[in-house]
């Protein structure tokens, strides 16, 4: 979660050890009324948007588009790959950046919703826990994310 918000390796490691530790210390006053995800997913919000608002990324940043799976090593073959054209290949990665890209422009705000709902997988109501607002206001800032994201990208999808 923290990565998708901060598009960076080495800081969403880093502001995820910070954020274990305040947890740690706020441990106690977990009170208990949401869940303990919830409350924790809080926190990691929290510290990834502090980190945002102090930093402010700069645009036209370059993101690793690798994936590591928990208990499978980097370049493992764990299933038949289905050979790719160079093309392809080529095509897939730039609409992964333009989409990458168009995510980091837009506000805090929106930007958290949509990583929360269309990365993580979350609901409407365990948004609005974790970040502490109404499910209306979750679905508006959705909503106008959303939207944000078609205009920037109209053109890649026109070339689909």
């Amino acid at each position: 979660m923290i990565y998708q918000m901060v598009r960076n390796e080495d800081d969403a490691w880093d502001l995820t050890q910070d954020g274990f530790v305040r947890a740690w210390r706020s441990l106690a006053n977990f009170r208990g009324q949401s869940s303990f995800f919830t409350w924790l997913y809080r926190i990691m919000t929290n510290v990834s948007l502090d980190w945002l608002r102090r930093k402010k990324i700069e645009s036209g940043q370059e993101f690793d588009d690798s994936i590591s799976l928990p208990g499978i090593a980097p370049g493992a073959v764990t299933a038949p790959q289905a050979v790719v054209p160079p093309a392809v290949k080529l095509a897939d990665q730039e609409i992964r950046k333009r989409i990458d890209e168009a995510i980091t422009r837009l506000s805090d705000e929106h930007r958290q919703v949509i990583v929360m709902r269309e990365l993580e997988g979350m609901e409407y109501h365990e948004i609005a826990d974790a970040i502490g607002c109404s499910i209306g206001t979750v679905m508006s800032r959705l909503f106008y994310a959303r939207r944000k994201l078609q205009t920037m990208l109209r053109d890649v999808h026109e070339q689909l």
